[in-house]
């Protein structure tokens, strides 16, 4: 009885770990002027305040060294030589290995302004 017991809390433990890891990455932030920008993916705010958010659905804005935001389809990381690169699938993940090179699920390709949108919030 012990033992099942001990299972259900293991098992409930993994199901809640999960639920906090895989948020989605959906976002909304204010501009400098106050105007609120909403993406399909995460959001971020460039040197200058204006908010860009990934056009993809679980994709990722990121600030790059000179302040500008990149966008991605998937997971976005600054390598070694402080270039953004993003995950090839949607929603896909990247992280640096020890020496600093990203490496990404289904490889990488170059953060872009291109892959970046700008959707005003509506009521």
């Amino acid at each position: 009885m012990r033992s099942g017991l001990n299972n259900t809390w293991r098992a409930l433990a993994a199901v809640f770990s999960l639920l906090l890891c895989t948020s989605p990455l959906a976002d909304c932030l204010k501009d400098a002027e106050g105007q609120v920008i909403c993406g399909l993916g995460s959001c971020a705010r460039d040197a200058a305040g204006q908010v860009f958010c990934s056009a993809f659905k679980d994709g990722e804005a990121i600030r790059n060294r000179m302040g500008e935001v990149l966008c991605g389809k998937g997971q976005c990381r600054i390598d070694q030589n402080m270039q953004a690169w993003c995950a090839t699938s949607q929603g896909g993940g990247a992280d640096r290995d020890r020496n600093g090179k990203v490496l990404c699920l289904n490889g990488c390709e170059p953060a872009s302004k291109a892959m970046c949108e700008q959707t005003a919030a509506t009521p």
